[in-house]
């Protein structure tokens, strides 16, 4: 049984190592064609110069949307496929401070309400600082990014278990229909339609797979009136799950 068991366990390994290989030689190999997609479209824009065709202007412009959006996917894959190999440094943390930091990153240019409350007895944190800064951060552009209200409020709360810090972030945007929350955390899904809001879809996926790799958790859950609630529990003490 021990030696299957080991069989099993390594063949695992390899299949991951091929498949981390895989994302990285298809992300390298296709970035140079899109970004040389992106530039001939560029010099085709210069020479066309003040063309009147309004239908040229808009197809060129959406060519370049598109290009722009494979190489944001193909780089998500990566960062996704790369997870637990990068930015595994443990140093202190201020969680107050860095939700704090956080917050003002996205408060200047979203037009959007903020509020803070955090009930720490212990702000400072030995733990996996990156990690846990990626994943505030992509909860909170996800709050921001898919708000459809004109009084835009996003309200974050902190608080201190024996063992975890737990970190709400909830808004009053549209939420999330029910029968299709259960693939929010797959990668690429997006609730909209890519063309209506500017996503690709990634980093829910991304703060998932970080929140394994630690041992703790990410959960959805439905606002009371409408709006989304995530929920970040964050171990004092990790042992990384590879």
């Amino acid at each position: 049984m021990k030696e299957a068991e080991d069989k099993c366990q390594q063949e695992l390994v390899a299949l991951k190592k091929e498949f981390e290989e895989f994302v990285y030689i298809v992300s390298h190999d296709i970035k140079s064609p899109m970004r040389a997609i992106s530039n001939i479209t560029t010099w085709i824009e210069e020479d066309l110069g003040a063309v009147e065709n309004q239908e040229v202007i808009a197809n060129l412009s959406l060519l370049k949307n598109r290009v722009n959006r494979m190489e944001n996917m193909m780089n998500g894959l990566l960062e996704l496929s790369r997870v637990d190999r990068v930015e595994l440094e443990f140093y202190e943390v201020n969680i107050s401070k860095m939700m704090a930091n956080s917050i003002a990153l996205l408060e200047p240019n979203s037009n959007v309400e903020f509020t803070l409350n955090t009930t720490l007895i212990n702000e400072n944190c030995l733990t996996l600082g990156a990690k846990l800064q990626k994943v505030i951060l992509s909860v909170l552009d996800n709050a921001v990014r898919f708000h459809d209200k004109e009084n835009r409020k996003v309200g974050v709360e902190v608080v201190e278990t024996e063992s975890d810090y737990e970190i709400k972030v909830s808004d009053n945007g549209p939420g999330i229909p029910e029968q299709v929350a259960s693939k929010i955390f797959s990668i690429f899904y997006t609730v909209n339609s890519k063309d209506v809001v500017d996503t690709t879809g990634a980093g829910l996926a991304i703060s998932c797979k970080i929140m394994k790799l630690v041992g703790g958790k990410i959960k959805y859950s439905a606002g009371i009136n409408n709006g989304s609630i995530f929920t970040l529990i964050w171990p004092k003490i990790i042992i990384l799950k590879n």
